[in-house]
């Protein structure tokens, strides 16, 4: 037998560890509580360590006095999510005197506040209900944009808590759209909140918080805009679909709610980063552009299918969505659905983004009044492109640019060329997606 030269005999063994590795690492993501842990990392986070990240203190992230009051809020299962509900720069300015002499911190009721009455009061108030990314990956202290703050290289984005990397830099900028509140909430098992993170848990969270804005807080639907960023979005399409369509058997029937089963119409549903489901994701999914998950398995599809047999939460957004654009028409309740995603996107590719709008393009283009749009950016870059993303598909009952009308819909897709997966929530192509989302509503 000829002897193999060392230089390839340790390529030979550095290959077999790597191999002996990504088995065991695969084996492991077959037990649920692994595959929790894997999925939402919710026990990863700079909350740990409070003189890094105290989230009871909204300033110390760049918020002014008492623009953030930190709450409360029941789940009808009975967990407790940690929340914050966050002024608009204009109402704040108007009112900064008297709500700076409120008490700072936590409120154990909400509606107690001056900033839910000036919620309240406003009969042009806005709310921006959203929810955070929960990417899926293994924890790991890069960031996917290129020039990370030094803070920001001590935690991931994939977990966390309210106050977790670019999350405050989303709440700045919306923000600065005139009378425009933001609610949002850790999800069960995240940051302060009680309980341990499933798909049906975090659809039963997302529906309680909507829930809170709608009944508790007396705000209209048709005022109030769902945003979801990455694993947000999954919660995002699962929530707006049971608000138009309760009884859909695509929903789970673990998911818990404490209301009657009314349907409601948002002012729009923005979707960051979304991704047609789990499994899909994960057959092209790479751990920070880097670690692939089960594309190496390409070559066995039968082993693959097996794994993802094994995978508990599902996150089938591309299936829901489809039947929120049908359900929006059957109830005639209309709907209007923004996806933006980065092109440079390091962990959920863009083009998953496009497979989630193309889902449900194919849904809508059967129907009569139906038109659609697609513009493409060439390799030389002369066409104009809507926005100027790199693509812009849109499909529609009413024109895009005009005033939107009871029982249309609209879906657009607006790919942009920088933000990557995290920053690309505070990019003004986000920001502009929920303001056009507003003022397309009819008064």
């Amino acid at each position: 037998m000829v002897a193999l030269d060392p230089i390839l005999k340790k390529a030979y063994w550095t290959l077999a560890a790597l191999g002996g590795f990504y088995a065991i690492f695969i084996l492991f993501l077959i037990n649920p509580t692994f595959q929790r842990h894997s999925l939402y990392a919710h026990k990863f986070h700079t909350g740990y360590y409070g003189y890094l990240h105290n989230v009871s203190n909204p300033e110390s992230f760049g918020f002014a006095r008492n623009q953030i009051t930190p709450f409360n809020l029941s789940t009808p299962d009975e967990e407790t999510l940690y929340c914050w509900h966050i002024l608009p720069l204009d109402v704040y300015a108007k009112h900064e005197r008297e709500i700076t002499a409120q008490p700072s911190g936590a409120v154990a009721d909400l509606t107690q506040t001056v900033g839910y009455r000036l919620l309240k009061e406003d009969p042009q108030s806005r709310v921006v209900v959203n929810f955070h990314g929960v990417c899926p990956t293994l924890p790991f202290p890069f960031p996917s944009h290129t020039n990370p703050t030094p803070s920001q290289l001590t935690h991931p984005q994939n977990a966390g808590h309210v106050a977790q990397g670019w999350r405050t830099g989303t709440y700045a900028s919306l923000t600065t759209l005139p009378h425009t509140h933001i609610l949002t909430c850790d999800y069960r098992g995240f940051g302060h909140s009680t309980g341990i993170p499933s798909e049906a848990g975090l659809i039963t969270d997302g529906i309680a918080l909507v829930s809170y804005v709608l009944n508790t807080l007396s705000h209209p639907s048709t005022r109030t805009l769902l945003l979801g960023q990455s694993l947000g979005t999954a919660v995002t399409s699962a929530v707006s679909l049971y608000y138009t369509s309760p009884q859909s058997s695509l929903l789970p029937a673990a998911i818990i709610s404490a209301e009657s089963q009314e349907t409601y119409r948002f002012a729009g549903v923005v979707l960051v980063a979304p991704f047609p489901s789990i499994p899909l994701l994960l057959r092209t999914y790479r751990i920070r552009g880097l670690i692939p998950i089960l594309s190496p398995l390409r070559p066995y599809p039968y082993l693959s299918s097996l794994l993802e047999a094994r995978i508990i939460d599902k996150w089938p957004s591309g299936a829901r969505l489809v039947a929120l654009v049908k359900a929006a028409r059957e109830t005639g309740l209309g709907v209007r659905v923004t996806i933006v995603h980065a092109r440079d996107d390091a962990d959920i590719n863009w083009k998953l983004g496009e497979d989630v709008y193309a889902g449900m393009e194919m849904a809508m283009v059967g129907d009569a009044g139906v038109a659609k749009t697609e513009e493409r950016k060439s390799v030389v870059g002369f066409e104009r492109v809507t926005r100027g993303a790199v693509v812009y598909r849109a499909v529609e009952d009413w024109p895009v640019d005009g005033r939107g009308v009871d029982g249309g819909r609209v879906v657009e897709l607006e790919v942009v060329r920088y933000g990557g997966h995290n920053r690309v929530v505070t990019y003004s192509p986000v920001t502009l997606a929920v303001m056009r989302a507003f003022d397309s509503v009819h008064d």
